[in-house]
């Protein structure tokens, strides 16, 4: 009787294979019952029933694979849920003391847990965005209910780069309320092309580069300089361990661990994308260092996803300490144009970094140009007079006349071409990398 019972239920099954596929079918019979079948049933039953226990297993294998960030991007063609389903689903996780809401410790917290991944990590990045981008909205306090009941659409005309802090043009204050939905998408857009191989093209490259919303334009701009004159040198900085953490070597003799890469981080930090994690477990490297200088009392250090003052990159990062030139108190003098030729000229022969800086004022005569944002200088012309600079936002920008100060310059992938003296009229401030060492 036992036998014929468990006959009727595998015919039972059969019908729902036919409906749903055997997964489905094996996740309702369960695994205890299938070792009853194993004992029971006749010759030609039992092989329907190792038809089950494969597809379980497969159907387990599968489901893992699911739950689980892959290494080399995340290849998932599904249309993402909505931000709120995401809210409603995580909130009390990323809520750690249940007091129904998110404090700035929560939210980075939950970035920094690689139990986060995909959409979840997307979320949380999306809301860690808002929160710390300098106080520019007037934020209530962040519960479940104002999160999914957020707009849907940024009132801003300045949708797609409201995140990147470093760009004073923006507002001071927004007087609008935020919108999560559109920083939730672009994020899953950012993370899900990601690889999670350290190097997966063999060499960092520059056009991989992206700063993202933290901030870093000193560093990304540092970072982009030496891929550009050494790809090899820059990969030589990273060890891994056998613990799956990464060891990044500075130029000035210090070290530091980095144990994990989350999702989350990839959205928020400067990203390489397909050209691996290396970019962003650097910039974790070195907030750690950085803030470690300035705050030696461990107890006194600020979170590494707060916004702070970036300095001392290329003393850091390449060794050696800088010359600062101050363009402002120069531009009146008719030999400075010289000056600055001859150093260009040098430091660019010696392969010696050089970084420049905008003026506060830039964004208002000069379109495509952020303000008070730091820039690297690739290479000079001595024959044409143009100096090839490279933005680390890796924009793209077509002006609308003919390039120069009143339209600005054409712009791909971050990089452009623009005479001396205009730079000169534009820029702050040059730091040229002198041959003398920094060590740590």
């Amino acid at each position: 009787m036992q036998s014929n019972g468990l006959l009727i239920r595998l015919a039972q099954v059969k019908m729902r294979v036919g409906r749903c596929g055997w997964a489905f079918a094996v996740d309702i019979i369960g695994s205890a019952w299938l070792g009853e079948v194993l004992f029971m049933c006749s010759m030609k039953n039992f092989r329907l029933a190792l038809v089950l226990v494969a597809s379980r297993a497969a159907f387990a294998g599968s489901a893992a694979q699911q739950s689980t960030p892959a290494t080399g991007g995340l290849a998932n063609s599904a249309p993402p849920p909505p931000f709120a389903q995401v809210v409603n689903q995580y909130f009390s996780q990323w809520d750690s003391n249940g007091d129904g809401k998110l404090t700035p410790d929560e939210i980075n917290a939950a970035v920094a847990n690689p139990k986060f991944h995909d959409e979840a990590a997307a979320a949380i990045a999306a809301i860690r965005m808002v929160v710390h981008d300098g106080g520019k909205y007037t934020l209530p306090p962040i519960t479940q209910v104002y999160l999914v009941s957020s707009p849907l659409r940024e009132a801003s005309t300045s949708d797609e780069q409201i995140d990147l802090q470093d760009d004073p043009s923006k507002p001071d204050k927004f007087d609008h309320p935020p919108a999560f939905e559109p920083r939730y998408r672009r994020a899953l857009k950012r993370l899900r092309p990601a690889s999670r191989d350290l190097f997966p093209q063999s060499l960092p490259s520059l056009d991989a580069i992206h700063q993202q919303g933290l901030g870093d334009c000193p560093f990304v701009s540092t970072v982009g300089a030496m891929v550009h004159r050494n790809p090899s040198a820059v990969k030589a900085m990273f060890t891994q361990n056998d613990d799956g953490s990464t060891t990044v070597a500075f130029g000035d003799g210090s070290r530091v661990k980095v144990a994990r890469v989350t999702d989350a981080d990839i959205v928020i930090c400067s990203t390489a994308g397909t050209n691996g994690l290396w970019l962003t477990i650097l910039e974790k490297a070195y907030r750690k260092n950085h803030l470690k200088t300035l705050h030696p009392i461990r107890r006194d250090r600020p979170d590494i996803y707060d916004r702070m003052a970036s300095a001392g990159v290329i003393e850091m990062l390449d060794g050696h300490q800088i010359r600062r030139v101050d363009l402002r108190s120069r531009r009146g003098d008719p030999r400075f144009p010289i000056t600055m030729r001859q150093d260009l000229n040098a430091a660019l022969r010696e392969h010696r970094l050089v970084k420049a800086v905008t003026s506060h004022s830039a964004k208002k005569s000069i379109p495509g140009i952020v303000p008070a944002h730091a820039y690297a200088i690739l290479g000079y012309n001595d024959d044409t007079g143009l100096v090839h600079v490279w933005n680390p936002h890796s924009n793209n920008f077509t002006p609308k006349g003919p390039d120069g100060l009143q339209y600005g310059y054409t712009t791909k992938a971050g990089q452009f071409d623009i005479p001396l003296r205009d730079l000169l009229q534009i820029y702050d401030g040059v730091n040229f990398e002198t041959q003398t060492p920094n060590r740590h």
